[in-house]
C-alpha cells in the first residue's frame, strides 16, 4: 500500500436536544437546546480521538447558527482543546473572518444568521486574528493548521481581498519589526518603537494554512500561492458541476503548484460524510435514516441548510460518501486517494448534525480498530 495518510475529525460542536430529536426530525416535539451536554458530549469525542491516536480535529462553525453547531469561536475552541490534549493536531475549518467590501452586499443565498452577522458585526483586523493563532499555535506547542475562508466565490475582488488579508498576518509573524503594509484594502505604519510586537507562533514562520476552496475559480489560484486546499468529495456547494470536473479542477491546482515551483507535493485534505456499522443491513438502514433527516436539513423551511464550502448536499453524499462498513469504506478511501491525490479525511461523522450520539461514536470506534490502522 502506498505511502500513510493522516485522518481527522471534523466536527462543528454540533447541538444536543432533550428528547435526542433535531428540530428536523419528523419525531421533534420541542425539546430545549441543552448546551452544557452538547460541551460534554463533544469533549467526550475529542477524548476518545486523542485516546485513539487520531491525527487531527477539525473545528467548523459559524456566528448565530444553533440548530446545529455550537461554535461561533472556532478559534477560542481551538485553544481549548489545545489546552486540554497533547498529541491531537487541530486546525481551524473553517475559520471565517468577517470582511466587508464597499458598498458589497451580501449574496441572495446567504441564510439569515449569515445575513445578520455581514449587517451587524464589525469587521475582523489580521493583527488581532494573528495574535489569537500564535497564542493557540503557542499553547498546543505546534500543533494548529489555521483553515479559513471569506466566502469569495464568484468574486475576483473578495478573493484577493481574503488574500491580502493573509498577508498582513505573514508578514506579523515573519518581521522582528512590523515594517508597515501598504496594500489595495489594508494600510498600516510601521510599529512605532524597537519594542513594539505582536505573539509569534510556535511554528515557524508561522502555523500551516488550509485554505477550504469555495468556487471553481480558486484552485488554480491557490496552486500557485501554495497553499493546502480542503474540498468536499463529490459535487458540494463549492462546485456544482459533478465529481468528473472536480477531479479535472484538483488536477489543475496540482499543476499551478508544480508550475510554480513549491516544494513537496501538493494534496488535498477531503471531507465527507461518514458512518460505519458492524454490518451492511445497519451501515444501510442508518445511512437512509441520515439521508432522509438530511434532505429535510437543506430544505430551508425545516432546517437552516447551508453555504458551508465543504458541505455536501444530499444529492451529492449518495454520489460519494464513506458510509458502510470498515471494509467498504477502506476500498472508498483507496479512490479517493487515487483520484483526489489525498493524504488526508476529514470523517464528517455527525454530517447536518442528524446522526445518533450512539452512532456517531459507534463510526469513530469502527474507523479507529478498523479502518485507520490500514493506512498507516
Amino acid at each position: 500500500m502506498a505511502g500513510t495518510m493522516d485522518f481527522g475529525l471534523f466536527d462543528t460542536w454540533n447541538a444536543v436536544y432533550s428528547g435526542g430529536k433535531v428540530p428536523w426530525d419528523p419525531e421533534y416535539d420541542g425539546g430545549e437546546l441543552l448546551e452544557s451536554e452538547a460541551y460534554d458530549k463533544n469533549f467526550e469525542q475529542v477524548d476518545t480521538i486523542e485516546a485513539a491516536g487520531w491525527d487531527y480535529i477539525w473545528l467548523g462553525g459559524g456566528h448565530f447558527s444553533t440548530q446545529a453547531s455550537m461554535d461561533p469561536q472556532v478559534l477560542m475552541l481551538s485553544a481549548v482543546i489545545a489546552a486540554r490534549t497533547k498529541n491531537l493536531r487541530i486546525g481551524s475549518s473553517i475559520h471565517r473572518p468577517l470582511m466587508k467590501l464597499e458598498g458589497e452586499e451580501l449574496s441572495e443565498r446567504a441564510l439569515p444568521h449569515e445575513r445578520y452577522a455581514f449587517d451587524n458585526l464589525m469587521l475582523d483586523d489580521p493583527f488581532q486574528v494573528a495574535e489569537q493563532i500564535s497564542i493557540i499555535d503557542q499553547v498546543s506547542k505546534g500543533r494548529f493548521y489555521y483553515g479559513a475562508g471569506a466566502r469569495s466565490r464568484g468574486s475576483d475582488e473578495r478573493r484577493d481581498y481574503f488574500y491580502e488579508f493573509l498577508e498582513v498576518m505573514k508578514q506579523l509573524w515573519t518581521e522582528d519589526h512590523f515594517s508597515g503594509f501598504e496594500g489595495k484594502y489594508y494600510n498600516y505604519p510601521p510599529f512605532y518603537e524597537p519594542y513594539l510586537s505582536i505573539p509569534k507562533p510556535y511554528q515557524k514562520p508561522y502555523p500551516p494554512m488550509v485554505l477550504p476552496v469555495d468556487s471553481q475559480e480558486s484552485f488554480i489560484p491557490m496552486g500557485k500561492m501554495g497553499y493546502k486546499i480542503a474540498i468536499g468529495a463529490g459535487s458540494s456547494t463549492h462546485n456544482l458541476r459533478g465529481t468528473t470536473q472536480q477531479l479535472k479542477d484538483v488536477a489543475s491546482y496540482r499543476q499551478a503548484w508544480k508550475e510554480a515551483g513549491h516544494p513537496g507535493e501538493p494534496t488535498t485534505v477531503v471531507r465527507i460524510p461518514t458512518l460505519l456499522a458492524d454490518t451492511k443491513e445497519k451501515a444501510d438502514e442508518q445511512s437512509e435514516i441520515l439521508l432522509d433527516l438530511a434532505r429535510r436539513y437543506f430544505n430551508g423551511r425545516i432546517g437552516i441548510g447551508s453555504t458551508d464550502a465543504g458541505s455536501a448536499s444530499p444529492e451529492t453524499t449518495q454520489e460519494v460518501n464513506l458510509f458502510g462498513t470498515a471494509e467498504e469504506v477502506v476500498d472508498k478511501i483507496e479512490v479517493l486517494r487515487e483520484q483526489y491525490g489525498t493524504d488526508e479525511i476529514m470523517f464528517e461523522t455527525n454530517w447536518t448534525s442528524s446522526v445518533p450520539r450512539d452512532v456517531v461514536m459507534n463510526s469513530i470506534r469502527i474507523l479507529s480498530d478498523k479502518v485507520i490502522p490500514k493506512f498507516k
